[in-house]
């Protein structure tokens, strides 16, 4: 009997099954169903060989040792905590190649961070170990011991409770260990990093010299735990700092001056860093965040005659000076000079910590940074001033290159003169402040143009070769055809390749007329280029 056929009527109409019709559909499903079944683990099977095969076909499979290792560098950044440790070792889980090219590539293994639970006599060889893997490359050595709400060093018994800066495996990678290029300490108490001081011994051996007397670069943060405010002697030959070993690049975090001094931050005036001379003079990069009071940059500053890059962090607060003293007289006089000096980087800043500037002079100067904690409109004359007359003192317009201006709420007509008065740069960097985009462009656009026409000396940004406009809304097309026309009209007196790279927190839309504008610049050499965003703008 065909079924089919006998069923026809019941499947090709609304009518109900009889009994026996209704089993015959039944034991009809039941067949269909274990068709579909077998023909659903056959096109299972049939799809895993096409990604076995597909997947041998991969060019992931064909890239070089070489190429893998920098994409493992972009998965793995930084200093390398117990996270970021966890994560290379799982790229050398994926398979043997991957295995070979993260053990291959030497600066994946370069750099090491513990904290102070992880730091004991168990995991000594495993950070011996995880050094050597990096070769002959500079290895750095991060030990992280910041508990601001206690400090072993005070009012406890050393026997009871010794502080982690005396801990054994410590001491040894400092004395015996691999040898090291960079040292980072997060201290959570200036007495801390004396109890480390005291443990590794003031005295190199100049024939057998220690990872801690050979270091070329020491970030060292101090921190203050509530039970140990800043207490040093003002003796120069007892300072923590007396022992530092003679690195040439120093980070220096200064405990914060209302927490060292117990919400009195005038007393930071009384006291001195003594920072010894003999090692600030073999500085060539040097980086101070300090909030206290007083003249202590300049103190330091005046023995850095071969700093070649200079940062201080200001953390916020407007520096103050006493009116009598004296290296403030003596350098408000006669300008400090930092002969080989040519990176400045002002963080944090207010408005009157540029006043820093008026104390120096940097002939050598190519790039200058400037990123300011908050700023005012009205204040405007006060930053062009001192910048003004620093550039020309230091007799720098022809050397400084690069200029950053971040945080900065200036008129856009006020920032547009700024930018003329510097008419060498080749890289401007204009950083995540409120800005009138359309204003400022059409100023600058407009001196260009008044600049070629008139066949004057050309005053504005003849040379530019990198603008990036970071954060810094860029979406609307009135301000993309003012950019687009101040950099077409560029392109008249300036010959050189040039790159417009902009960042914004929400995607740029590609409208029509956009894209016609961007088409434009290239034909005028100008590329264009998105940066992503960095994570922590976006917390």
């Amino acid at each position: 009997m065909d079924i089919d056929n006998d069923l026809s009527r019941i499947l090709r109409s609304n009518d109900a099954p009889t009994p026996i019709e209704t089993t015959s559909i039944r034991s009809e499903v039941e067949i269909i169903i274990g068709k579909i079944s077998l023909l659903h683990a056959e096109l299972q099977g049939l799809e895993e060989q096409l990604r076995e095969r597909q997947g041998a076909l991969s060019p992931v499979r064909r890239l070089p040792p070489e190429i893998l290792a920098e994409i493992f560098s972009s998965s793995v950044e930084g200093i390398l905590d117990s996270e970021g440790r966890d994560a290379l070792l799982d790229l050398g889980l994926v398979c043997k190649n991957w295995r070979r090219a993260s053990l291959g590539s030497h600066r994946l293994w370069a750099s090491i961070s513990v904290d102070r639970h992880q730091c004991n006599e168990t995991s000594y060889q495993k950070i011996v170990a995880w050094l050597n893997r990096s070769g002959d490359l500079p290895k750095t050595f991060m030990f992280d011991h910041i508990d601001l709400d206690y400090c072993e060093c005070e009012d406890h018994d050393p026997a009871e409770e010794p502080c982690q800066m005396s801990n054994p495996a410590l001491i040894k990678l400092l004395s015996v260990g691999p040898k090291l290029h960079k040292l980072v300490l997060r201290c959570s108490s200036h007495l801390c990093f004396r109890t480390l001081l005291e443990n590794i011994g003031p005295e190199p051996d100049l024939m057998n010299p220690r990872p801690w007397d050979t270091l070329q670069s020491l970030e060292l943060e101090l921190a203050t735990a509530d039970s140990s405010p800043w207490d040093e002697p003002l003796e120069a030959s007892k300072s923590l700092f007396y022992h530092l070993p003679q690195v040439k690049s120093l980070e220096l975090h200064i405990p914060w001056s209302s927490s060292a001094f117990e919400g009195d931050p005038s007393d930071t005036k009384t006291v001195a860093l003594n920072v010894p001379p003999r090692l600030l003079q073999g500085l060539k990069a040097f980086t101070l965040h300090c909030d206290w009071q007083g003249s202590h940059i300049l103190s330091m500053l005046q023995h850095c005659e071969n700093l070649e890059t200079l940062g201080v962090d200001f953390r916020g607060e407007a520096l103050q000076y006493d009116e009598d003293d004296v290296l403030v007289h003596k350098f408000t006089a006669s300008r400090l000079l930092l002969p080989k000096l040519h990176t400045i980087r002002l963080q944090y800043t207010t408005i009157e910590n540029t006043a820093i500037l008026d104390f120096l002079r940097a002939p050598s100067l190519r790039n200058l940074r400037l990123d300011m904690e908050y700023s005012h409109a009205h204040q405007a004359v006060e930053f062009q001033k001192p910048l003004l007359n620093f550039i020309k003192a230091s007799n720098c317009e022809r050397t400084l290159q690069s200029f950053h201006l971040q945080n900065l709420s200036l008129p856009a007509m006020k920032l547009a003169h700024v930018l003329l008065d510097l008419p060498l740069l080749t890289t401007v960097i204009i950083d995540h402040r409120p800005l009138d985009g359309e204003t400022f462009w059409r100023q600058m656009h407009y001196h260009a143009l008044k600049s070629r026409r008139n066949g004057e000396s050309p005053l504005c940004l003849p040379r530019l070769q990198e603008l990036q406009t970071l954060y810094v809304p860029v979406d609307g097309r009135a301000v993309v055809r003012a950019v687009a026309k101040f950099l077409r009209e560029n392109r008249e007196i300036n010959d050189f390749p040039c790159t417009w790279k902009v960042s914004h927190r929400t995607a740029m839309p590609m409208q029509a007329a956009i894209e016609g504008k961007l088409a434009e610049l290239e034909e005028y050499g100008v590329s264009f280029q998105i940066l992503p965003l960095h994570r922590w703008f976006l917390d």
